[in-house]
């Protein structure tokens, strides 16, 4: 087990680091002022690596882009890497129909946001996802030209993303698809590895890596694979004491 330890200077210097200079200045801006977070990631990982994740309601993402030890191509819903349609995600869903707020405040709050969001996410380097539309091939390309070179990624399939609890529950299986792609251009299965952030104990903790097996059926495959990385999501949570089931 590789073990990261729970010290600030430790992780300010990141090997891989491809984010751009407003990421990480935000990064470590916000660094200064967050409980660190210690990362455990088993020895038998090595990139390029898909990590699959718990979001939290964005506790997920937000603490895996703050302190995981290296840089991480992030899937990322499409209207928040454009301005114009992140303005309106956040004043037309997200803090009126979510939040409650009037509509008047929303625009005012949303307009600022909408830019700093987009600035920080495509600084982030993060992959759009375009769900229900042909341009999802977009994303498997550019998630399989980042593994090529070596970069990882991470993805957050809830289903229900503002489900704040430890536990993991229905998943999109989209994701899996990734594995057909990369297959047929490299010839190698994706690396999955389940990756769990902990609220309690203030850790980012991996799980040992997922492939698919060579020969079987690719939709047959897929749902055991999904499994697998279900089940360990919840197991890594139970690890950490925050599940009791």
């Amino acid at each position: 087990m590789i073990m990261i330890p729970k010290d600030r200077s430790s992780v300010n210097v990141m090997k891989g680091n491809f984010y751009g200079t407003f990421f990480r200045f935000v990064q470590f801006i916000i660094r200064k002022m967050s409980p660190t977070y210690h990362v455990q990631i088993p020895n038998q990982i090595s990139g390029p690596v898909a990590y699959i994740s718990h979001h939290q309601n964005t506790f997920g993402p937000f603490v895996i882009m703050l302190w995981f030890p290296k840089s991480l191509h992030a899937w990322i819903l499409h209207v928040f890497l454009n301005q114009t349609a992140c303005y309106k995600q956040y004043a037309k869903y997200t803090f009126t129909k979510r939040k409650g707020m009037n509509k008047h405040l929303a625009k005012i709050c949303a307009l600022p946001l909408s830019y700093l969001i987009a600035k920080l996410l495509h600084s982030g380097k993060g992959i759009p996802v375009y769900r229900g539309s042909r341009q999802i091939m977009q994303t498997f390309n550019q998630s399989v030209a980042a593994l090529q070179k070596g970069e990882d990624i991470v993805i957050f399939p809830d289903i229900d993303y503002s489900d704040t609890s430890s536990r993991t529950n229905a998943m999109y299986e989209g994701f899996l698809y990734l594995e057909k792609y990369y297959y047929k251009i490299t010839g190698q299965h994706v690396c999955f590895v389940p990756l769990y952030a902990s609220k309690s104990k203030k850790v980012i903790i991996a799980d040992h890596p997922i492939h698919f097996r060579d020969g079987e059926d690719f939709n047959k495959e897929r749902k055991i694979v999904y499994q697998k990385i279900h089940d360990q999501l919840n197991l890594l949570a139970k690890k950490c004491g925050d599940l009791n089931e």
